[in-house]
């Protein structure tokens, strides 16, 4: 998981206390009291004890108190340790991998219907948003041009890309030309192109008639536009989980997390923090670089086949995550739609 603890751990006893204060807080998000610690505690402790404890956990910026006679809520530092001793990998229980196999088992066969389906499954497993980004080429490429001929003075360039995907563009033509010279330049074009990403150079720029490097730039420049919003494409599940939790109820809240949906804030910042395939990376509050962001804690795994098709799972909630359920989920989600990938299911 991303973002390793990086100063010393606390001692047996206060990790104790701060294990058990990080999983009342998860359940009632009411700052947790000494007494309720104590009354938890597996071996029999005071709440004098529990308190000392308390306050070397503050001390060392493992929770804070809204005020001094308030009980103790995990900080961003708190939460890491917690999931940094989670022990065992987290999975999802047997019953919960049988819910969520079996609606994909009973879903059409399309991909729309499958990444709606996985961001509705992770969010009902979460009780908070989930994000599901569509499977896509690390950069889109070109398998082959066409021009075609719409009027005397207007072409239609259509690139395909080798998920079989189709971008098309109109070209004014300065000079009057028939379908013949298009489709011998679109021929030209395509062994020029093939296989190509918006970043290389054509193969054969140099045999290119002007009119034809004039379309290679544009049959490049659409490339880019592909590669740049294709991972934008994705499904959103569960965003009235997200602000029925006690930290969004506050009033202009609300109105915060659509800007940060609408603006693409949320979106773009999860898919520049994409961590290799299969790995879990988890941000927790302050540890996101976008201020706007640090109310959230956002879990997120990529799917897929790096070098053919790959996407992103999510969870965004509130610091107060049931960060062992949902890593077990966002886990075995991204497995499973890897699986999908990787048979030619998908």
């Amino acid at each position: 998981m991303a973002k390793t603890q990086s100063s010393a751990a606390p001692g047996k006893s206060a990790s104790t206390v701060l294990r058990t204060l990080v999983e009342e807080y998860i359940g009632t998000a009411v700052p947790v009291a000494s007494e309720m610690i104590a009354r938890r505690s597996p071996v029999k402790v005071s709440s004098a004890t529990v308190r000392n404890k308390m306050a070397e956990l503050e001390e060392e910026g493992y929770i804070v108190r809204p005020h001094v006679s308030a009980g103790g809520v995990p900080s961003s530092k708190g939460y890491r340790f917690y999931i940094e001793t989670l022990g065992e990998d987290p999975e999802p229980s047997a019953e919960v991998r049988r819910r969520i196999l079996t609606r994909f088992d009973q879903s059409q066969r399309e991909s729309d219907a499958w990444i709606s389906l996985a961001a509705a499954a992770l969010s009902d497993l979460s009780q908070n948003m989930a994000l599901v980004t569509h499977p896509r080429m690390a950069a889109s490429r070109i398998k082959y041009v066409q021009l075609v001929l719409l009027q005397e003075f207007l072409a239609l360039l259509i690139v395909v890309l080798e998920e079989a995907r189709l971008k098309r563009r109109l070209i004014p033509l300065e000079n009057p030309v028939d379908q013949d010279d298009l489709t011998t330049s679109a021929n030209k074009l395509t062994s020029a192109l093939a296989g190509l990403t918006h970043r290389e150079t054509p193969k054969e720029a140099v045999g290119l008639t002007p009119f034809e490097r004039a379309v290679a730039r544009d049959a490049l420049a659409v490339l880019r536009q592909d590669t740049e919003s294709a991972a934008k494409e994705h499904s959103i599940d569960g965003l009235r989980l997200l602000l029925r939790q006690p930290e969004f109820d506050r009033r202009g809240k609300a109105q915060e997390v659509l800007e940060l949906l609408e603006e693409n804030i949320l979106v773009n910042s999860i898919l520049s923090e994409v961590p290799e395939t299969g790995e879990i990376a988890v941000h927790i509050g302050e540890e996101n670089a976008e201020e706007s962001l640090k109310p959230f804690s956002i879990v997120l795994c990529q799917y897929g086949l790096p070098e053919e098709a790959a996407g992103v799972v999510a969870v965004i909630g509130p610091t107060r995550l049931e960060y062992s359920s949902v890593i077990g989920g966002v886990r075995f989600l991204s497995s499973y739609m890897g699986d999908l990938i990787a048979s030619g299911r998908y």
